[in-house]
Formats: structure tokens, C-alpha cells, sequence
């Protein structure tokens, strides 16, 4: 018998009580049959379907859609399944007996057609369901799942990925795959973009185990999500990346002489993945090595050293980044950056994009801090927006970066009296130093943070108090602040008072004494993740008796930001 794979990662397994609020017109809030395209929480409201109906450990949020992974080893997906993002069969529903029936045919006949909420959302799409496991190996145990805007993927206790869905590729004139100007979705199979006639099989519509270059173990230990890219990080300290390669997001180089160039791997004289100079396979990003944590913005990345163990710069740890960089969102000065055309690409309007070629090193973002004074000062966590990004420090200190233009509060910039700080820009937006840092924690109370995540244009973030804050863009009440708000968060803002759980008096609804174990943003939306139990009452223990113990700090914790 083959000797049995090490089993390097573990499972989640706290169950949370989970809290939705924002848009559900691709059913991405995972509300159950009934709700509408126009339907919208206006505060963080507890979703049955995956706090008591399924024990859910762990959460991921994309664009539109989402993944849960639940305590009986279950993975769940809803929301948009564009492009094959959900792993499961959604035009078809499979009955008591067996038979498998279009949807239409069990849907129920719309009692208000006329709904000012516009028409329902498919059922099958707003309910979590398992994704198709018949090509996943018997006794695989999931430990973590990830999502881009269209693709999904899924870690294994033995750092196998599993993956499925698509990316998104914006394709110039000049490209080796021969399409002008046009954009096309591709799924992480080199097969389907090497022949011809496989080119329109360009989704992977249920769960495919992805390949790495050299190694049947590749020992993944955490994955980290773009809007079209993915980063994996290996046991020994190595990044992978695969995705579009739009904006040298993957920190590669690709020779088109080499497209058409199979070189199989000894032992897989057939192998599809022999020839891993396809930016949609896995490679090596180059010149990394010794990483411990990996995140990413819409379209940059991030890559964290474990702490130096010689020279002068003994104990630091390097950050570095590479990717889009048009608004310093990587932290680099746009000295630092190179223009590369992007013909089509809708974030890129005048078809030149500024970027980061190659991983490089992010003083800013490297060593202890800039603020030497400040012990444990090396980054924690990173979650990218669109065009900006936010980072908390080992020590809880918070940063932001970056240049959101539509709506500029969305970095969460305060001054000391707490009132919101719009950067400025420079002349000409030319940039010669390092982008303008802005603490966003509350001066006056010294506050400091332990979570983070950004969605396209509001940010959510928790207090090592466990208080969760929220800003930005709340035109769909993705920050979870009801009316009559406005549309745009200005500042950090107490989101625990907004709290609503059916079936509990309103004024029992704070539950700041319960931990926060997850947060996330998707596109208009938020997801939040709570230890389980009844909120805490005056006397300051739980309604339920239940005693939810703080665990220590491991600094070996590699913690998952980013989605």
C-alpha cells in the first residue's frame, strides 16, 4: 500500500450563527425559496439555512455567490452559478424517487407576479446545497474554501485543491490564444485552451482536483482569492498562481512559443497539465520563497515572509506585492510601476493599465512597521478591495492604503476627532512617494483590531473586543445600517446595535459579548459569523449558559484574509 499522505491542515470546527445583510438579486444571501431580485436586509439578519438547518465552520464570500464548509465535512454552495461557479447541477432538480426534473417543472406558480420586489430568485440557487462530489477521492476531509467571481475552490487536510467554475480573460490582439479583443471565460484545464475543439468547453462545471508542476502533493496549507486569480501557499514556503493573467496579476512570464509545446510529465504520457506554461494551471510565482501568509486585492497580490533568520535585517518579515498598481493599491509610488496594455478590460477604461511586474518589496508593509517604537508590529492580515487595501498589524494597529475615487470613504481615513479624511491627489496623480497611511482604529479610545475584509466599496472590520465596525458604500445596505442612513458609510461605525434576530426582542439583539469568528464582503453584500449561543445579558454570561473560551494566540497560525 502507498504510505498515507501527512495530513498538514485542520478543519474548522466551531459551528457559527450566521448573519446576512445586502442585495439578494443572484439569491448570493442564501435566504431560501421566496425571496426576490429586488429583495434587500437592511441589517444584519440570522440566516437559518446556514446557522440551524447546516453546522457551518467556515465561510467564503465572492461577487455573487458563496461557499459554506460544514462540521459534517459538507460543502454548500448558492447565489450566482455563472459560469459553472456553484459545482453543482442548478437547471435540474433531483426528486424523492430518484428522477431528475427541471427546475420549472417544481417550481410553484409566482402568487405576486406584479411584486414590486421583482420576480423570485430560482429556489435552487438562494437554498445551500452540496456541491457534486462523484469526482472527489473517498475520505477527503475539507479544510477551508475560497472563491473568485466565478470559479470556487475547496483545501484538503492534505493540501490537495479541488476547484471548478471559471476566470474571466480579457484577450488583446497580440495574444498567443489568437482572439482579438474579446473577453472569454476559461476554466483551469490547459486541455480546453491547447485544442480547438475543446475551446468551448470553456467551464468546469463540477469539482476537478487541480494539478501542480512537479509534485502529486503539493501540500497547499492556505488558498487566497482575486476577482480572476488564485494563490496557493505551499507547507515549504512557495506560492502558486493561476488565473487570468490580465495585468500581470500572477507574478509569472509565459513564452507563446511554448503554448503549443506539450512536454508530459514521466508517468502521465497523456496528461493535460504536462505543460505548465498555461497562466490557468498552477506555477511557481518567481522569487518567492519562505512565505507564511498570501492575500489578495481585486487585482494585486500580497506575499508575507516568515521572519528572517540572518542578516541585517535578522527577525523581519518581507512583504511583498505585485499586480495593478494605477492607485498605489499595492503601496508602491506609481514610479514603481510599468504600463501594460489591457485592451477591453473594464477596470482598465483607457486600455493601459499601471502594474507591478514581479513581486517586489513593499517597504511599508515589510519588517516591524514604520513605527519602530511599535513592538509586534509585523503584518497579521490583508484584505485588497478594488482600489485600495487594508492591513492589520500584529500589534492590532490598522492601516489603509490606496485610492478609492467613487466613493473615497470607503478606505475609512479618520482623523483624531473621528471624522472621515478624503486623501488628497496629487497634481496630476503622479505620485513620487509612498501612498498617504491612515490609521482608521478610534484615537480616542486606543482601539485595535483583530479582523478585516473589504468588499468592492465598503470594508467591515472587528476589534479585539470582538465589536464589529463597518463603512463605505451602503447603497444596498451592505454595511448593514439601516435607514434612514444614507448611501455611503463616512466613518467606522458600531454595526452590533443593528444586529436583528427573528424571534428575539430587538432590545436583546446586541451581541457583543458573543465572539466574531468570521467576516465577509462580497460585491453589495456582507456576511458575518458569530460563536454559537444566545447574546450576553447584563450579568455577563450568555442567555443559554454557554461559555465561549478566547483561545490563545499561536504565532505558527496562519490566518486566511482576503475574499
Amino acid at each position: 500500500m502507498p504510505p498515507q499522505p501527512e495530513i498538514i491542515n485542520r478543519a474548522p470546527r466551531e459551528a457559527m450563527d450566521v448573519y446576512i445583510m445586502g442585495a439578494n438579486d443572484k439569491g448570493q444571501l442564501c435566504m431560501g425559496p421566496d425571496y426576490r431580485i429586488r429583495t434587500v436586509v437592511q441589517q444584519p439578519t440570522r440566516n437559518l439555512k446556514l446557522s440551524e438547518n447546516n453546522q457551518t465552520v467556515a465561510i467564503a464570500v465572492g461577487n455573487n455567490h458563496g461557499l459554506a464548509l460544514t462540521a459534517d465535512n459538507r460543502v454548500l454552495s448558492w447565489g450566482s452559478n455563472e459560469h459553472g461557479a456553484l459545482g453543482r447541477v442548478t437547471e435540474l432538480v433531483k426528486l424523492n424517487d430518484g428522477r431528475w426534473v427541471s427546475w420549472y417543472r417544481v417550481q410553484t406558480v409566482d402568487p405576486n407576479p406584479n411584486s414590486p420586489e421583482g420576480r423570485r430568485v430560482p429556489f435552487n440557487l438562494q437554498t445551500p446545497r452540496n456541491i457534486n462530489w462523484i469526482a472527489i477521492e473517498r475520505g477527503t476531509v475539507f479544510t477551508q474554501v475560497a472563491v473568485t467571481d466565478y470559479a470556487s475552490f475547496a483545501l484538503t487536510e492534505t493540501g490537495q485543491v479541488y476547484g471548478w467554475g471559471a476566470f474571466e480573460y480579457y484577450v488583446g490582439e497580440n495574444d498567443f490564444i489568437d482572439f482579438h479583443h474579446v473577453h472569454h471565460f476559461y476554466a483551469f484545464h490547459p486541455y480546453q485552451m491547447e485544442y480547438a475543439e475543446q475551446r468551448a468547453r470553456r467551464n468546469q462545471q463540477s469539482p476537478l482536483k487541480i494539478r501542480f508542476p512537479g509534485t502529486d502533493n503539493p501540500q497547499i496549507v492556505q488558498i487566497a482569492c482575486g476577482s480572476n486569480h488564485v494563490l496557493a501557499l505551499s507547507k515549504s514556503g512557495l506560492v502558486y498562481s493561476w488565473g487570468a493573467p490580465d495585468m500581470e496579476i500572477l507574478g509569472r512570464r509565459f513564452s507563446p512559443r511554448r503554448a503549443d509545446i506539450r512536454d508530459p510529465r514521466p508517468g502521465y504520457p497523456h496528461d493535460p497539465y504536462g505543460n505548465m506554461n498555461h497562466p490557468f494551471a498552477p506555477g511557481l510565482v518567481a522569487n518567492l520563497k519562505n512565505i507564511r501568509y498570501v492575500a489578495c486585492g481585486a487585482n494585486f497580490s500580497f506575499a508575507v515572509t516568515k521572519p528572517l533568520t540572518r542578516g541585517s535585517r535578522k527577525k523581519e518579515q518581507l512583504c511583498y506585492v505585485w499586480g495593478q498598481n494605477d492607485d498605489m493599491q499595492t503601496t508602491l509610488p506609481l514610479s514603481k510601476s510599468a504600463f501594460v496594455a489591457t485592451p477591453e478590460h473594464p477596470d482598465v477604461p483607457n486600455g493601459r493599465a499601471r502594474v507591478v511586474l514581479y513581486p517586489t518589496e513593499a517597504p511599508w508593509l515589510s519588517g516591524i512597521g514604520h513605527a519602530d517604537d511599535e513592538p509586534e508590529s509585523a503584518i497579521k492580515a490583508i484584505s485588497g478591495a478594488f482600489r485600495y487595501g487594508l492591513a492589520i498589524r500584529r500589534n492590532g494597529w490598522g492601516e489603509t492604503w490606496g485610492d478609492e475615487h467613487e466613493v473615497p470613504t470607503a478606505m475609512g481615513r479618520v482623523n483624531e476627532n473621528n471624522e472621515p479624511v478624503i486623501p488628497a491627489v496629487p497634481p496630476g496623480n503622479d505620485y513620487g512617494q509612498a501612498p498617504q497611511f491612515a490609521e482608521w482604529h478610534y484615537f480616542w479610545e486606543h482601539r485595535r483590531w483583530n479582523q478585516v475584509a473589504t468588499g468592492r466599496q465598503h470594508s467591515i472590520a472587528v476589534d479585539q473586543e470582538g465589536k464589529i465596525y463597518v463603512w463605505g458604500n451602503n447603497a444596498h445596505k451592505q454595511c448593514g445600517v439601516p435607514p434612514p442612513t444614507g448611501n455611503v458609510i463616512d466613518r467606522p461605525t458600531l454595526l452590533q446595535r443593528f444586529l436583528f434576530e427573528p424571534g428575539i426582542d430587538a432590545s436583546a439583539s446586541d451581541l457583543s459579548g458573543r465572539r466574531t469568528i468570521y467576516v465577509g464582503a462580497g460585491a453589495r453584500y456582507s456576511v458575518l459569523g458569530f460563536a454559537k449561543g444566545r447574546p450576553r445579558v447584563g450579568d455577563g454570561g450568555n442567555q443559554n449558559d454557554i461559555e465561549v473560551e478566547e483561545p490563545e494566540f499561536n504565532e505558527e497560525e496562519v490566518e486566511v484574509g482576503g475574499d
